[in-house]
């Protein structure tokens, strides 16, 4: 009798086992699916016209068509220059952006939670000084006592700085008008400044309207002229996968510019709002390698020193803390 008690009672606890093992692969299946149909409702890019991956890769529904399948729109925003895009990094209304290189690290240096994820073209001449065509002015250090125009805060401006230090100038040796690369060629026009320091495509939009020319660029090895693509770390670390995908497509925009430069040109344009000549440069100048490379993290570590030792920096921190090229490597496994 005890022996047949003990059999059924055996078979009583293989059968509960059976059922338990049963409802716990049932609820890791169900906590994968919720995990893995965790997503966001939209994606909001911020760019600028120099933003020539995004512009390409906007024209060409490359982020709708990866993301359609999910449900996830893609929401876009154009902004004149780095500075206003932080702040919508900071009221969380970008989750990805394509800036220069001085926003991001200020922004950081505020509290901005961004990340640098990913190079967004490297561009040789990228920042200029440039005057009018007929302009008297032979070298930087006529422009002392003058008027300069330049966007405060940005590549631009940092530009600015190591060009007049490289010529034995000072911010105090000349006068600073803070103005949106946009509204230099009326100002270059009707004489209100005698010279803008700017980037691409702004340098060709003026030499193209014939309302400037360039005196001194970045190619002189003044500064490294790159763009970064930054992500809301927020939503990265949230969406791992989305922000993975948001690079492929990144990559794939990037291949078709290599191989398809004209018809890129025509596309970046049209999207622009600009025309192709002064599109051109910058698309064929530029290396569209996404790779972030040692020259470029010493690139910013220049810009962190600057704002340093002007005091605009609000907190030091170490430069490696704004990079995070973990999404990029594994988009390369």
């Amino acid at each position: 009798m005890k022996k047949k008690q003990l059999v059924v009672f055996l078979v009583v606890l293989f059968v509960i086992g059976i059922l338990t093992a049963g409802c716990a692969g049932k609820d890791t299946k169900v906590a994968d699916v919720e995990k893995k149909v965790e997503k966001p409702q939209e994606i909001h890019v911020a760019y600028q016209n120099s933003s020539i991956i995004i512009l390409l890769a906007k024209a060409k529904g490359m982020y709708e068509e990866e993301f359609a399948k999910d449900g996830v729109a893609v929401k876009y925003d154009l902004y004149l220059s780095g500075p206003p895009m932080i702040e919508a990094f900071a009221g969380g209304r970008a989750d990805f952006a394509h800036t220069g290189d001085m926003p991001p690290v200020s922004a950081r240096s505020a509290g901005v939670d961004i990340k640098v994820i990913s190079r967004a073209g490297y561009t040789p001449g990228g920042n200029a000084l440039l005057i009018r065509p007929d302009s008297p002015f032979k070298s930087v250090n006529d422009l002392k006592g003058k008027k300069i125009a330049v966007q405060v805060g940005s590549s631009a401006h940092h530009f600015l700085i190591l060009l007049l230090k490289k010529n034995g100038l000072n911010t105090n040796d000349v006068n600073i008008v803070n103005l949106p690369a946009s509204d230099h060629q009326a100002a270059l026009e009707t004489n209100n400044v005698d010279a803008v320091v700017t980037w691409e495509p702004w340098n060709s939009v003026l030499e193209n309207a014939k309302a400037g020319k360039i005196l001194e660029d970045s190619s002189s090895g003044v500064k490294r002229y790159i763009g970064v693509f930054l992500a809301r770390n927020e939503f990265a670390q949230k969406y791992p996968d989305y922000t993975e995908r948001i690079l492929k497509v990144n990559e794939k925009a990037a291949a078709f510019i290599k191989s398809n430069p004209d018809e890129a040109l025509e596309l970046i344009a049209k999207e622009s709002k600009l025309p192709v000549s002064a599109i051109s440069r910058i698309v064929k100048s530029s290396d569209w390698d996404s790779k972030i490379v040692q020259e470029d993290i010493a690139a910013l570590q220049q810009v962190k020193d600057f704002l340093k030792e002007t005091k605009v920096l609000k907190k030091d921190y170490d430069i490696n803390e704004l990079f995070d090229d973990s999404y990029y490597k594994k988009i390369k496994q």
